[in-house]
């Protein structure tokens, strides 16, 4: 197998070469390169970490395994003597010369000694004369290259230099040349000691090529044999193996050395053209120790063009040239984002013809065939330069357009002023501008393009100079290593648990996320080392910022379980008294995943004695009534962390979680008994008891839920404008009103028809209230709140028509609807929280009034019940009430938040029945005399059953509109438009709370 340690163009070259020989492949990449199509081409691909990932020698060679060879592209670390010494420890084969030809020739300035010594022209320097080239000891590509015009550019030019070396190869060595003007730049590609053709680079611009023609025209026969003989010296005096090329300029009849590139060039695919010559295959052939024919042949002539990216997006369009004589090398493809942080090559054309003059108008037609969407590129200036004459050019034929005035060639900010010239930086590049004149900007000013920069003309030399985005300084590098909070031991176990890391349920939650306080370590140094404790106490184990959900701002943090347990430090409480201050400073809601074990007693960094000044539970329990508080658990959730957990308006649980506000070790500490984890706070306690609001299956759906509850308090979803409303009444009448709107697909509903058959009619029959809801409510717009807790009442948020609703709703399949403790409990809580976040609230009733008896007292019926009471009587949201069956007592005036005439509306459906009590307890109770004074019985209870008949008959919905108790009877259909349209929306409140706090129970 081969490695291709390299991304991008070059990499997809390889690859693909590697594929046509039958040889099996392996990619690298970056985490941020993972769409990159050398991934998917080859047969298996590593991804790398860190800051420098195709920097890091030791993670590309584990990725190694099984590997025979390592193929370096270019750039990167395919110059790299250390590297190919790597390679060849762990007994792979370099593709590539000798880690000693590497070291030698890879030194530029030990390069130009070899050359000298052989007799070869050079481009020495004398000290104190310009102009001069400032150059990179290693590397290429244009990077660590300056031009030197006098002596006060000397000292900024090798500072930049320096800078950019190291980053981009890991020296800073540089050395000056004697620059050379009006020349050309000519390179002879060789293998080995073998002379494959020349090519003709002197198209440029900021040192970067952007055309190469093979062969180099216009070259005297005798200078093109110099040439050639140069390079094989060169060669041969290393005993050069595989593929390299050796640079020159040629001024005239005269030419002096650049530098040798021991690696695979960009331009190497302009040579292959006019030879004949795979030269990747040759690479891989000579690598595999095979015979190689490499005898080129004289195939006419080619030209090269780069196509580059200017900057990032995604390809919208990615459609390329074709014909005769046309190939385009690119890693491009629809839909593909195009970063900025390596280099700018986006595609390479290059063209073949029997001549030249072929060749060019073939490259000319080719750039006008490409179509590049969503990313730009330098199409219209490669297009616009190959208009011109461009053959026999010279490096400085390519310039800038010329700007009159001295003017700003782009937006920048000012960094550097002297006499003679302006620093621009934008988007981490500087821009040197030559001025004239007195200089009407300062250092720190922020310009414009287009504005005056002084009274003078100049133009702009080495118009980019610095910040290669790929370019890491050490302090950056540092800082970047710490925020790899990746511990792949500590994730394999959590996912082997079947669980998710902390990290991995805040980028579900979020999408996006700034973390705050993600350097903080374990208040632990007394007893522990800096670097023990960054590696086994990142972010203090608790994950925790600011992030998006459902397009709106949140609080997000997350107790790290991988980290000491999840308990709770020094450090975290920081954190979580930090982002709980901006919660309640901006009005974000916090959604806290809460697993843990409670209060950490190993943290030894602090003066504390008792740490009950520690402020977080009171700062989060302020939020109450204020934000919407989310809290999240799976696994083992004990003391601190229960009660923050416990703190939270919803608690939701992945299936397996245990709650207790003490864990094992506490509660045998008090002499309590011995206790497994799981004995204390399961499920199946803490579901019906009402702790939990809602129960799933995983993490995974545990989060979509928090994101669904969290939408009912944020924007609500998808209402269309009011001209984009359906209409409440369209042409038709009032039975067409019913059916959802096909115009509009905002919302959806069910058809409103089904609710006619909903309630049954006989009325001693139960229903399903949860099916009744899901048709009334938007389609998939459901969710309820602890299900498994006071039964008799359903408390549900859902939507209308787009629009956050909370619904309360009696359940006669559950005590036939009568009201007990519990339900009325959980229905005063639900009220609160409608009530603090301004939702209003529709009342489904069906009720025979309060649950009664001796068995009922022992529950405090008599302060419960009437805590629905109050909470509803004091709500100042709208509030609608919809009768569905029987309204009787006390138990339907709570339902009706405390009287018939509170809601914005009071409805009933035909189903419906009224009463001051149970009608057959009412007849008993005020009749008894009359119906004790018949001795018959079958009298007697036939006389009980026609008052009984009369009863419902007086009590029936009509009968009661009839004398404007309730406001209307409606058709079971029209429900949704009662709601929608006589429900008016809450009015917005001022920042701060509504209610002082939502009741925890």
């Amino acid at each position: 197998m081969l490695l291709v340690a390299n991304r991008g163009e070059v990499a997809v070259r390889v690859l693909r070469a590697a594929a046509d020989l039958g040889i099996r492949t392996v990619a690298v990449y970056a985490e941020d390169d993972a769409s990159s199509l050398h991934v998917s081409l080859a047969d298996r691909a590593v991804a790398l970490r860190g800051p420098a990932p195709y920097l890091d020698v030791e993670q590309i060679l584990d990725a190694a395994d099984g590997c025979v060879a390592v193929h370096p592209g270019w750039g990167f670390l395919s110059e790299n003597a250390s590297f190919a010494r790597a390679c060849s420890a762990r007994g792979l084969t370099f593709v590539g010369p000798s880690a000693d030809v590497l070291e030698l020739l890879g030194d530029k300035r030990r390069a130009r000694e070899l050359a000298a010594s052989l007799g070869i022209p050079v481009l020495d320097a004398p000290p104190d004369t310009f102009p001069v080239m400032v150059k990179a000891v290693s590397g290429g590509g244009g990077k660590g290259m300056r031009a030197v015009f006098s002596a006060e550019e000397l000292d900024d030019a090798v500072a930049a230099c320096r800078a950019e070396a190291l980053a981009a190869f890991g020296n800073d060595d540089v050395y000056f040349e004697r620059l050379m003007p009006a020349a050309r730049h000519v390179e002879v590609q060789l293998v080995g000691t073998s002379v494959i053709g020349d090519r003709d680079c002197s198209l440029q611009l900021r040192h970067q090529k952007l055309v190469e023609i093979a062969p180099a025209p216009l070259l005297d026969p005798l200078l093109r044999k110099a040439l050639h003989s140069a390079a094989v010296s060169i060669a041969s005096a290393v005993e050069f193996t595989g593929v390299g090329t050796v640079e020159f300029l040629v001024s005239g009849d005269s030419f002096a050395f650049l530098e040798v590139n021991p690696r695979l060039q960009v331009e190497h695919t302009v040579t292959e053209m006019v030879s004949g010559v795979d030269l990747v295959r040759t690479q891989l052939l000579l690598a595999w120790g095979g015979d190689v024919d490499f005898t080129p042949s004289d195939r006419g002539a080619a030209v090269q063009v780069r196509v580059n990216q200017t900057s990032g997006g995604v390809l919208g369009a990615f459609a390329l040239p074709s014909g005769p004589g046309v190939r385009v090398d690119t890693h491009g493809y629809v839909g593909y984002r195009v970063g900025t942080r390596y280099d700018g090559l986006l595609a390479k054309l290059v063209v073949h013809g029997e001549d030249l003059d072929v060749a060019l108008n073939r490259a000319r037609r080719a750039l006008g065939e490409f179509r590049i969407e969503g990313v730009p590129t330098n199409l219209e200036f490669l297009r616009g330069l190959l208009e011109r004459d461009v053959v026999g050019a010279t490096t400085d034929f390519v310039v800038e357009e010329p700007v009159s005035g001295m003017r700003a060639p782009l937006a920048g900010t000012v960094v550097d002023v002297s006499p003679d010239s302006v620093v621009l930086e934008a988007m981490k590049m500087q821009h040197v501008v030559r001025v004239s004149g007195e200089v009407l900007v300062s250092v720190g000013d922020t310009v414009s393009e287009g504005q005056v920069l002084a009274s003078g003309v100049g133009e702009s030399i080495e118009d980019v100079v610095a910040a290669d985005l790929g370019v890491v300084r050490p302090d950056l590098a540092e800082v970047l290593a710490r925020h790899d909070f990746s511990r792949p031991e500590a994730a394999a176990r959590r996912h082997a648990s079947g669980g998710r890391t902390a990290r991995e349920n805040i980028a579900d939650l979020c999408s996006d996320f700034v973390e705050y306080g993600g350097l903080a370590i374990a208040a632990q140094r007394a007893r522990r080392s800096l670097p023990d404790l960054i590696e086994r106490t990142p972010a203090d184990g608790m994950v925790a910022g600011i992030g998006v959900v459902n397009g709106s701002r949140v609080v997000a943090m997350s107790y790290d379980y991988a980290v000491l347990a999840g308990t709770q430090g020094l450090r975290n409480h920081q954190k979580k008294d930090r982002l709980f201050a901006l919660a309640q400073q901006e009005n974000l809601p916090v959604v806290l995943f809460a697993e843990g074990g409670g209060g950490r007693p190993g943290d030894t960094d602090h003066s504390m004695v008792s740490g009950l000044d520690c402020g977080s539970f009171h700062a989060f329990a302020q939020l109450s009534g204020q934000v919407p508080l989310v809290g999240l658990v799976a696994g083992r959730c004990f003391a601190g962390n229960a009660v923050l957990l416990g703190t939270c308006d919803v608690i939701i649980a992945v299936e397996g979680a245990n709650i207790g506000m003490g864990g094992p070790a506490m509660i045998e500490g008090g002499g309590l008994g011995v206790f497994r984890p799981e004995e204390i706070g399961p499920l199946d306690v803490q579901v019906p008891n009402g702790v939990v609001d809602v129960v799933v299956g995983s993490e995974e759906e545990a989060v979509a839920v928090a994101k669904k509850y969290l939408s009912y308090f944020q924007a609500p979803a998808g209402v269309p404008s009011p001209s984009a409303q359906p209409s409440s009444a369209p042409p038709g009448g009032p039975l067409n009103s019913i059916l959802p709107d096909s115009t509009d697909n905002s919302w959806s509903c069910a058809d409103q028809r089904l609710l006619r058959h909903a309630v049954p009619e006989n009325r001693l029959r139960a229903y399903d209230i949860r099916a009744l809801i899901t048709t009334l409510a938007d389609t998939d717009s459901v969710l309820e709140l602890r299900a498994g807790f006071g039964r008799a009442i359903v408390t549900s948020l859902i939507r209308v028509e787009g629009r956050p609703i909370a619904l309360i709703a009696n359940d006669p399949g559950v005590n036939g609807g009568a009201i007990d403790a519990d339900a009325a409990d959980k229905c005063a809580r639900f009220l609160q929280l409608a009530d603090a976040f301004d939702l209003p609230v529709v009342s489904l009733a069906d009720t025979p009034g309060f649950m009664v008896g001796p068995e009922a007292e022992r529950t405090a019926t008599v302060r419960h019940l009437t805590r629905m009471v109050v909470t509803g009587a004091n709500l100042t949201v709208p509030f609608g009430l919809v009768v569905l069956r029987k309204a009787y007592g006390l138990g339907a005036q709570a339902m009706a938040a405390g009287s018939l005439k509170v809601p914005q509306f009071a409805i009933s459906w035909p189903t419906g029945e009224f009463g001051p009590m149970g009608l057959e307890g009412a007849i008993k109770l005020g009749f008894r005399k009359e119906l004790d004074a018949i001795e018959d019985p079958r009298e007697r209870q036939q006389r009980y059953d026609q008052m009984v008949a009369m009863a419902y008959e007086h009590g029936k919905a009509l009968n009661v509109a009839s004398v404007f108790e309730i406001d209307d009877v409606i058709d079971p259909a029209d429900t949704r438009r009662w709601i929608a349209t006589a429900l008016a929306p809450a009015t917005s409140r001022p920042q701060g709370k509504k209610r002082p706090f939502i009741d925890t129970w």
